[in-house]
């Protein structure tokens, strides 16, 4: 779907003059407000669902206590540490708390790699539990940040296809009717939240299958 019919969707259910998402005369929402939502709406479907993943390997020095991951990084889909004699070891999600209880002083003796932390790391980097006493190299797919929507005329592709717009559409409706305003509706943002979570499962099922 073009970007521009999607907001042309959404001023319709907002009772908004239809003309591609340009204008916004209630004043309740502006422009902005709107693609931030699509965008932010984009966003959550590609990390709820892991739409997309991305391949990348980064090579870590031995003792490294801090790895960064990149730029476009929005969430860690799998992790595979290999070692310079290309042995594959799965990695699992930890966080500090975890590793105490698994690895007591796993931060000052070093190992090889069992698990990962970015949750409680700071932006954009990670941390291996135990650190690792060699260098090597991490395998990562990962779901990256999803291009921004700007509905500049005549338009362009939603970043993600046109199954999922559904997902989109109500997810952007859910915040929307939640700011304060003429137009503050709890009740329908809240189907909106249900019809998001139907769409959800939905792509959960076409990209994984029937079981």
């Amino acid at each position: 779907m073009i970007d521009r019919d999607l907001l042309s969707e959404l001023q319709l259910v907002l009772i908004e003059p239809s003309d591609g998402g340009d204008t916004w005369p209630s004043l309740i929402w502006t422009r902005d407000e709107v693609l931030e939502a699509v965008n932010s709406a984009i966003r959550g479907l590609a990390h709820d669902v892991h739409l997309v993943v991305t391949r990348t390997e980064i090579a870590v020095a031995a003792f490294a206590t801090s790895i960064s991951l990149p730029a476009d990084w929005l969430a860690t889909g799998s992790l595979v540490w290999r070692t310079t004699a290309n042995l594959r070891l799965p990695l699992g999600p930890a966080d500090s708390f975890e590793g105490d209880l698994a690895l007591p002083g796993w931060e000052a003796t070093p190992g090889r790699p069992l698990a990962y932390a970015d949750l409680d790391r700071t932006t954009l980097t990670l941390r291996l539990v135990p650190t690792p006493a060699e260098a090597g190299t991490l395998e990562l797919l990962y779901i990256a940040v999803p291009p921004v929507v700007t509905a500049i005329a005549p338009g362009a592709d939603l970043p993600l296809a046109e199954e999922f717009t559904s997902a989109i559409k109500y997810a952007t409706l859910s915040w929307l009717l939640r700011k304060v305003g003429r137009l503050l509706d709890p009740e329908r943002a809240s189907y909106c939240d249900r019809r998001y979570e139907m769409a959800q499962a939905a792509a959960t099922l076409i990209l994984g299958g029937w079981s």
